[in-house]
Protein backbone atom coordinates (compact mmCIF):
# COMPACT_ATOMS: atom_id res chain seq x y z
CA UNK A 1 0.00 0.00 0.00
CA UNK A 2 2.89 2.32 0.71
CA UNK A 3 4.29 1.74 -2.78
CA UNK A 4 0.91 2.62 -4.31
CA UNK A 5 0.82 5.84 -2.30
CA UNK A 6 4.33 6.78 -3.39
CA UNK A 7 3.53 5.96 -7.03
CA UNK A 8 0.34 8.02 -6.90
CA UNK A 9 2.17 10.99 -5.40
CA UNK A 10 4.95 10.73 -8.00
CA UNK A 11 2.42 10.65 -10.84
CA UNK A 12 0.47 13.56 -9.41
CA UNK A 13 3.55 15.71 -8.86
CA UNK A 14 4.95 14.90 -12.32
CA UNK A 15 1.60 15.80 -13.90
CA UNK A 16 1.53 19.11 -12.03
CA UNK A 17 5.20 19.88 -12.76
CA UNK A 18 5.49 18.85 -16.41
CA UNK A 19 2.03 19.84 -17.64
CA UNK A 20 1.26 23.12 -15.92
CA UNK A 21 -0.36 24.59 -19.03
CA UNK A 22 -3.04 21.88 -19.09
CA UNK A 23 -1.75 20.25 -22.26
CA UNK A 24 -1.94 16.49 -22.59
CA UNK A 25 1.31 14.59 -22.23
CA UNK A 26 2.90 13.26 -25.40
CA UNK A 27 2.44 9.58 -26.29
CA UNK A 28 6.20 9.09 -25.87
CA UNK A 29 6.06 10.46 -22.32
CA UNK A 30 3.05 8.32 -21.40
CA UNK A 31 4.65 5.22 -22.94
CA UNK A 32 7.93 5.81 -21.12
CA UNK A 33 6.14 6.48 -17.82
CA UNK A 34 4.09 3.29 -18.19
CA UNK A 35 7.16 1.26 -19.11
CA UNK A 36 9.11 2.55 -16.11
CA UNK A 37 6.12 2.13 -13.80
CA UNK A 38 5.46 -1.45 -14.83
CA UNK A 39 9.17 -2.30 -14.65
CA UNK A 40 9.23 -1.02 -11.06
CA UNK A 41 6.05 -2.95 -10.32
CA UNK A 42 7.60 -6.17 -11.64
CA UNK A 43 10.76 -5.52 -9.64
CA UNK A 44 8.72 -5.02 -6.46
CA UNK A 45 6.71 -8.15 -7.16
CA UNK A 46 9.87 -10.16 -7.70
CA UNK A 47 11.34 -8.77 -4.45
CA UNK A 48 8.20 -9.86 -2.57
CA UNK A 49 8.02 -13.28 -4.28
CA UNK A 50 11.55 -14.37 -3.37
CA UNK A 51 10.86 -13.48 0.28
CA UNK A 52 7.39 -15.10 0.52
CA UNK A 53 7.08 -18.47 2.21
CA UNK A 54 6.02 -21.55 0.27
CA UNK A 55 2.43 -21.49 1.55
CA UNK A 56 1.90 -17.91 0.36
CA UNK A 57 3.42 -18.73 -3.02
CA UNK A 58 1.23 -21.80 -3.42
CA UNK A 59 -1.89 -19.85 -2.44
CA UNK A 60 -1.18 -17.21 -5.07
CA UNK A 61 -0.35 -19.73 -7.80
CA UNK A 62 -3.47 -21.78 -7.06
CA UNK A 63 -5.68 -18.70 -6.89
CA UNK A 64 -4.36 -17.27 -10.15
CA UNK A 65 -4.72 -20.57 -11.96
CA UNK A 66 -8.20 -21.48 -10.77
CA UNK A 67 -9.76 -18.16 -9.82
CA UNK A 68 -8.23 -16.16 -12.64
CA UNK A 69 -9.10 -18.84 -15.20
CA UNK A 70 -12.71 -19.10 -14.04
CA UNK A 71 -13.08 -15.31 -13.99
CA UNK A 72 -11.59 -15.03 -17.47
CA UNK A 73 -13.85 -17.79 -18.76
CA UNK A 74 -16.96 -16.08 -17.40
CA UNK A 75 -15.88 -12.77 -18.92
CA UNK A 76 -15.19 -14.34 -22.30
CA UNK A 77 -18.58 -16.08 -22.25
CA UNK A 78 -20.17 -12.69 -21.61
CA UNK A 79 -18.23 -11.05 -24.44
CA UNK A 80 -19.11 -13.84 -26.88
CA UNK A 81 -22.78 -13.62 -25.90
CA UNK A 82 -22.74 -9.85 -26.42
CA UNK A 83 -21.08 -10.16 -29.81
CA UNK A 84 -23.51 -12.88 -30.96
CA UNK A 85 -26.78 -11.52 -29.60
CA UNK A 86 -26.22 -7.76 -29.42
CA UNK A 87 -23.76 -6.97 -32.23
CA UNK A 88 -25.49 -3.73 -33.15
CA UNK A 89 -25.99 -2.44 -29.62
CA UNK A 90 -25.38 1.30 -29.63
CA UNK A 91 -22.52 2.74 -27.64
CA UNK A 92 -23.39 5.11 -24.80
CA UNK A 93 -23.52 8.77 -25.82
CA UNK A 94 -20.05 10.19 -26.28
CA UNK A 95 -18.31 6.81 -26.09
CA UNK A 96 -15.86 5.76 -28.76
CA UNK A 97 -14.94 2.28 -29.91
CA UNK A 98 -11.70 2.64 -27.95
CA UNK A 99 -13.81 3.29 -24.84
CA UNK A 100 -15.80 0.10 -25.52
CA UNK A 101 -12.59 -1.88 -26.04
CA UNK A 102 -11.07 -0.60 -22.79
CA UNK A 103 -14.30 -1.26 -20.91
CA UNK A 104 -14.28 -4.87 -22.11
CA UNK A 105 -10.59 -5.32 -21.32
CA UNK A 106 -10.87 -3.88 -17.82
CA UNK A 107 -14.12 -5.78 -17.23
CA UNK A 108 -12.31 -9.00 -18.08
CA UNK A 109 -9.41 -8.04 -15.81
CA UNK A 110 -11.86 -7.22 -13.02
CA UNK A 111 -13.49 -10.66 -13.30
CA UNK A 112 -10.07 -12.33 -13.25
CA UNK A 113 -9.10 -10.39 -10.11
CA UNK A 114 -12.44 -11.15 -8.49
CA UNK A 115 -12.02 -14.85 -9.21
CA UNK A 116 -8.46 -14.70 -7.91
CA UNK A 117 -9.59 -13.05 -4.67
CA UNK A 118 -12.33 -15.60 -4.06
CA UNK A 119 -10.00 -18.52 -4.84
CA UNK A 120 -7.22 -17.09 -2.67
CA UNK A 121 -9.58 -16.71 0.29
CA UNK A 122 -10.98 -20.22 -0.31
CA UNK A 123 -7.45 -21.66 -0.38
CA UNK A 124 -6.58 -20.14 2.99
CA UNK A 125 -9.96 -20.96 4.58
CA UNK A 126 -9.67 -24.58 3.48
CA UNK A 127 -6.30 -24.87 5.24
CA UNK A 128 -7.24 -23.26 8.55
CA UNK A 129 -6.70 -25.44 11.59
Amino acid sequence: MGAALIAGLAIGFSQAFFFQDGASPSPAFVGAALLIGFALLLLGTWWWWVRADEAAREAHKWAWYWGGSIGMTLGLIGLVMLSLYAPDAPLPAGASYADALLTGAFGLLFLMLLGYGVAWAAWWISRRR
